[in-house]
């Protein structure tokens, strides 16, 4: 039986990764089989991206682009491809809509290149639902810099290029997360990020069942 793919996706301090989490374990005591991803990393080449990508180093618009996508087409072939095969439900911690948000609306690259190179990077397979958690980028800067503060860290200190951005960047980045919920209705699910997390957890399940229901996934015990 084939499984299923699952992205979260949202802004800088959404709650993407905590949701994820949450999620995964939720599964797990279903009886189901997860894999929990993240985007860029979660392979070899992906993790070395990583480390480049999210600090504050010279690059331009288009070689972050490309790196994304290079981290993604690895993540696909090596992770995503092989688990779907074995029907297991994968989650990933952001994913092809993100770089549609941040390189598209945030950078201004073209969108279209970006829709072309997405399709090469992800071989055609987009997530069966994407949850977008959805915040003000206020909200979700001030919980970065909550963190930091906990950490002893000065208030824009963060070590994330894309967090240290200016809010002008986010907003965009919003847009076009919101933009493409609207256009991708059948696949993509808003989700109210404003309250507390077992608030958003339960909108989650709520929306998972359903996908679940539909692609008549059991669980081991059932």
């Amino acid at each position: 039986m084939s499984g299923l793919l699952i992205a979260f996706e949202g802004g800088d301090g959404a709650g993407k990764s905590t949701q994820a989490a949450i999620l995964e374990d939720t599964l797990r005591q279903q009886g189901l089989r997860t894999l929990l991803l993240r985007e860029p990393g979660s392979t070899t080449v992906g993790d070395y991206l990583r480390e480049y990508l999210v600090a504050k180093q010279p690059i331009s618009s288009l070689a972050e682009l490309l790196l994304f996508e290079a981290s993604r087409a690895e993540l696909v072939r090596e992770r995503i491809v092989p688990a779907t095969e074995e029907g297991t439900v994968v989650i990933c911690d952001r994913f092809a809509g993100s770089t549609v948000a941040y390189q598209g609306y945030g950078r201004g690259i073209d969108l279209e290149t970006i829709d072309t190179l997405n399709d090469i990077a992800t071989q055609g397979r987009y997530p069966d639902l994407t949850l977008l958690i959805d915040v003000d980028p206020l909200v979700g800067l001030g919980r970065i810099n909550s963190r930091l503060l906990q950490l002893a860290l000065p208030i824009g200190d963060a070590p994330d290029r894309f967090e240290d951005e200016e809010l002008a960047f986010h907003d965009r980045v919003r847009r076009g997360f919101l933009r493409q919920a609207e256009a991708n209705a059948k696949s993509w699910r808003q989700i109210e990020g404003n309250r507390s997390v077992d608030e958003v957890s339960s909108a989650i399940w709520k929306e998972v069942c359903s996908l679940l229901t539909d692609h008549r996934i059991q669980s081991e015990n059932a």
